[in-house]
């Protein structure tokens, strides 16, 4: 069996996302959004003139729902003059140089899982598993995170042209994100209190609740601090970008994050679309609802059934030459039917059915079709 693809969805509509380009508006700590907007794009080394499309995520190898946010996202700034920017969240830290693949999880780069990937050297490439390895050796940039988020933008450049690569921690230390530290710390019970009045109010995002001294605020290796998803969504949409391009996950706590900032900061940010998929690997299988078909149904001659069946219920009722007929039969059956081995099958369509492979895994048609469907939406 062959799975089954379903293409991406957007929303709002495509051709209403035009009319949701804009900055943010209003003057925050005394000065107007318009001013703290040129300082950042100046100091990202981002355009001041043309509208900018912001696509968030770690330095991964992320899946087609990923990209079909940078996809949706390329689509705009080609139809408006626009630019699009990856922002990476170049503070995260895990298991990042392990690639899964439906056969094996193969090591692709030598890093660190326990320290931020901003802080660690360029990584060495363990394997020879293209076309990762090919992209990540010839990747720009000093640090892990910025090696591995230049080899996703060649490996997506096929579908999709990023124009700019920012990082998190430079956006913390332009100087709106400096400004929000300080304001964090000086006014802190009430940031505090209206972001956790936010999470409360959306319990559906899973954001839990800031602790007495505590702030919206990771500190990393360096003891740097860096910013939590609320916070670095409200300075990438307060002063960086002009429309935030978020998947399923990020659409839903960014309401959380919109509540935060209305009512501490008394603005709002500039407006976010959605953009995802679901793309499954062409896998071979057979489910375990089929192959439980199959087993009780095998291929075996009536009569030889018949035969069985009928010396079973000759023999008299729990005795000893009724349990060998039965136990002959059963002997019979394993010779033309072997058993279920359902770990085995449930793990292979388990496979089959998951959405989250790294993108390149998927085939040129496949991601091709993904972003031909995208271009017509």
């Amino acid at each position: 069996m062959l799975t089954k693809e379903s293409i991406a969805t957007l929303s709002p509509e495509f051709s209403t996302w035009k009319t949701l380009v804009g900055s943010a508006s209003g003057e925050v700590f005394g000065k107007p959004l318009r001013l703290w907007q040129q300082e950042v794009r100046k100091a990202l080394s981002l355009p001041v003139d043309k509208p900018i499309i912001i696509v968030g995520h770690q330095p991964t190898f992320f899946h087609p729902g990923i990209l079909a946010k940078f996809i949706a996202a390329d689509r705009l700034v080609q139809e408006i003059g626009g630019v699009l920017v990856y922002l990476v969240v170049d503070h995260h830290q895990g298991d990042v140089g392990v690639l899964q693949t439906p056969e094996q999880d193969i090591e692709i780069l030598s890093v660190n899982s326990t320290v931020a990937l901003k802080d660690q050297p360029r990584a060495e490439v363990a394997n020879n598993m293209e076309p990762f390895s090919s992209a990540l050796q010839q990747a720009e940039g000093a640090n892990a995170a910025a090696q591995i988020a230049s080899g996703i933008v060649h490996l997506m450049s096929p579908w999709v042209t990023v124009h700019h690569v920012i990082a998190a921690s430079d956006l913390m230390e332009s100087t709106f994100g400096k400004a929000i530290t300080a304001a964090m710390s000086s006014d802190e019970q009430r940031c505090v209190d209206f972001y956790n009045d936010a999470v409360m109010h959306y319990p559906e995002c899973h954001i839990p609740t800031l602790q007495q001294g505590e702030l919206p605020l990771w500190n990393d290796a360096t003891r740097e601090p860096c910013p939590r998803a609320l916070l670095l969504t409200l300075l990438a949409r307060l002063t960086a970008c002009d429309l935030f391009v978020h998947g399923t996950g990020g659409i839903r706590y960014d309401r959380a994050m919109e509540h935060w900032c209305s009512k501490w900061l008394e603005v709002l940010p500039c407006n976010a679309v959605l953009a995802t998929a679901t793309l499954q690997l062409q896998l071979a299988y057979e489910s375990v609802a089929d192959a439980r078909r199959t087993f009780h149904s095998p291929p075996f001659d009536l009569q030889t059934k018949a035969d069985y069946l009928s010396a079973i219920n000759s023999a008299p009722y729990k005795s000893s030459q009724r349990q060998v007929c039965f136990q002959k039969m059963h002997r019979w059956l394993h010779t033309i039917q072997p058993p279920l081995d359902l770990a085995a099958l449930t793990r292979e369509e388990e496979k089959a059915r998951r959405r989250d492979w790294a993108f390149p895994l998927y085939s040129t048609s496949q991601l091709q079709e993904l972003h031909s469907s995208i271009h017509s939406m």
